[in-house]
């Protein structure tokens, strides 16, 4: 299945751009999250550093300085959390290939890292059982279609759905 041009996972590799995976090499597929963005961390860095320097010279400081200290720290306190909600952290995917531990795939799009995720497990599960074909159960209905419930076809009875068809 490709799901994005040079995105490939068929029943015997999984391709990301040039790079190719024999799903019978791979094992242990796991998923981390990467750092937060460098603007998210330098940014809550110096807000955390700002405080604290605030804290101990608030006492030297005239009322205006103070007021101008609190503005910046609270700049950067909201550019903190605006860089963290729009820059996500990076998904990234994990595994054993060869022995060795090999990041497989990275993402920062949560819906496309989680359908490579499920599509490379579900390879990687019919790789080593085979292509399983369970015969589904049949579903049974609890209430019977309306067009049956004609009260010249239905006779009192003991089935799910109270009634019984007449033969």
């Amino acid at each position: 299945m490709t799901i994005r041009p040079g995105l490939h996972i068929s029943s015997t590799c999984f391709q990301v751009g040039g790079r190719h995976f024999t799903l019978s090499a791979i094992e242990n597929v796991h998923t981390r999250q990467a750092g937060h963005d460098p603007l998210t961390r330098r940014a809550g860095a110096m807000a955390v550093v700002g405080m604290v320097l605030l804290g101990a010279f608030a006492p030297l400081l005239q009322p205006t300085g103070i007021v101008a200290a609190v503005a910046v720290l609270s700049g950067l306190a909201v550019l903190t959390l605006i860089s963290a909600r729009r820059r996500p952290r990076r998904l990234e995917l994990w595994a054993d290939y060869h022995g060795h531990p090999t990041q497989l795939f990275v993402s920062d799009d949560w819906w496309l890292f989680h359908a490579v995720e499920r599509y490379l497990r579900r390879s990687l599960v019919e790789a080593r059982l085979g292509h399983l074909t369970l015969p589904r159960p049949r579903p049974s209905r609890g209430v019977p279609h309306p067009s049956n419930m004609h009260p010249s076809r239905l006779t009192p009875g003991g089935s799910r759905a109270g009634w019984e068809r007449a033969a």
